[in-house]
């Protein structure tokens, strides 16, 4: 016997597919463009459907994410590259306008200071000490520009009451376009000076970073920390008088009690970009 056959189709699954095509065309209608009196209708529903639509984003965010971390990681690679160029471009280009800032500083006060009664000629620092046991410095003026050995080189001061001119040191060589500088640290660098009470004395460099050291000044001296010493300007002496060579630190008696020590500390700005040439010779 033959039975009819029964549709699979059930009401509920009827039902289902009214459902979805209602959805579809629904959607299909809230798509089309131009559909003004359908505006309050898109509206609504899509007021009813963003809460759906906020969770979906919530919930595949972490794995949006991670794709475009996993597939977007060379070009973040090249942005934090270029970053990094730009980083270092920006500080080289700071270092730069430091280094002219120092330099026009510079400048402006080597401009200020002078030689009693000697004449002066400005020259720029073209190469500093070359190692720590090394004492002098290259300088952009030679003998096309009259310069010669024995001549003293000032510079600036490094205190607000260092505004004269501080003694650097002495020409020792000279080519065309350049010179070498002794600096007045070194232990073969000597000059007479005179102290606060008119005492007179020789001081004497002892390597780079250290004090000055005078001997031999009588006991009577009234010499005392924080004096300022000076060039004497004899007339025999390659420095002209009153360039200020540094101040007191340290005064020492003798064990003898016959005499006194000095240390002095140079007020000149050994780091000079500028100095200043002068054009005077020991005579003789």
């Amino acid at each position: 016997m033959a039975f009819p056959r029964r549709s699979s189709r059930t009401p509920r699954s009827r039902y289902t597919l009214a459902l979805l095509l209602l959805t579809a065309v629904t959607l299909l209608v809230l798509d089309l463009p131009g559909t003004g009196p359908l505006d309050p209708v898109r509206s609504g529903l899509a007021a009813v459907f963003r809460p759906v639509r906020s969770a979906g984003s919530t919930v595949f965010r972490p794995v949006t994410n991670g794709w475009k971390g996993a597939f977007g990681y060379g070009d973040l690679k090249k942005e934090n590259d270029r970053l990094r160029a730009r980083l270092a471009e920006d500080k080289s280009q700071s270092a730069r306008v430091a280094q002219l800032k120092r330099a026009l500083a510079d400048a402006e006060k080597t401009a200020g200071i002078t030689a009693v009664g000697v004449r002066t000629k400005t020259a720029e620092v073209t190469s500093g000490p070359i190692s720590s046991f090394d004492h002098t410095i290259e300088i952009s003026l030679g003998s096309s520009d009259g310069v010669k050995k024995g001549m003293p080189v000032i510079a600036g001061g490094t205190a607000a009451d260092a505004s004269g001119g501080q003694l650097l040191g002495r020409i020792v060589a000279t080519t065309h376009g350049s010179s070498t500088v002794e600096l007045l640290t070194e232990p073969s660098f000597a000059v007479g000076v005179r102290l606060k009470d008119n005492n007179p004395a020789t001081a004497q460099g002892q390597g780079r970073n250290k004090l000055l050291v005078a001997n031999g000044i009588p006991a009577d001296s009234k010499v005392k920390r924080g004096d300022v010493v000076d060039t004497s300007g004899l007339p025999e002496s390659a420095f002209p008088r009153l360039l200020q060579v540094g101040r007191v630190v340290r005064v020492r008696t003798s064990a003898d009690g016959n005499s006194k020590t000095i240390e002095i500390r140079p007020t000149v700005d050994l780091n000079s970009v500028y100095v200043k040439v002068v054009f005077k010779q020991a005579s003789g």
